[in-house]
């Protein structure tokens, strides 16, 4: 039982979405395969660095596809949803992001760079951290302070 797969080329334009949208993705394949069969279909968002390609994974979605046997290439279509989750809940920061999409367990994949615009972080949480430093060498002055009093008080001349 081989699946072979083979997905349709994107051509997406860019589009802007806010932080908690829900961003449905529609794909159109071809496939054959000898018996009925469900395969799982996932669709994200990636950005790309100096390192190659990663995937926000707390942002990617997954949806079962049923496929009726066919021995001739016939003709599919899916669709998946998923969640832009706010970077302050370990998801998507503010920025442009490629879209993948592809069928778990194949070789089936499809992507396009700089197609979601991801926008309405906001940058409240980040006050506190910026902050932090600031009050720690405080905290440790008035520790401090206390000590350095006390050793010179005993010195008179």
């Amino acid at each position: 039982m081989a699946l072979e797969i083979v997905f349709a080329p994107m051509a997406l334009e860019p589009g802007t979405f806010n932080v908690g949208d829900k961003v449905r993705v529609t794909v159109s394949f071809k496939y054959v395969i000898g018996v009925n069969t469900t395969v799982k279909l996932l669709a994200g968002p990636y950005y790309t660095n100096l390192f190659g390609k990663h995937m926000v994974s707390a942002c990617v979605g997954q949806a079962d596809v049923q496929l009726p046997a066919s021995s001739t290439p016939a003709d599919g279509t899916a669709t998946v949803d998923f969640i832009l989750i706010a970077k302050s809940l370990g998801g998507i920061e503010n920025g442009t992001y490629g879209l993948r999409v592809w069928i778990e367990d194949t070789s089936a994949i499809a992507e396009q760079d700089n197609v979601i615009i991801v926008s309405g972080n906001n940058s409240g949480g980040d006050m506190f951290s910026s902050m932090m430093p600031m009050v720690m060498m405080l905290m440790m002055m008035g520790m401090i302070m206390p000590m350095t009093q006390q050793m010179g008080e005993g010195v008179e001349e």
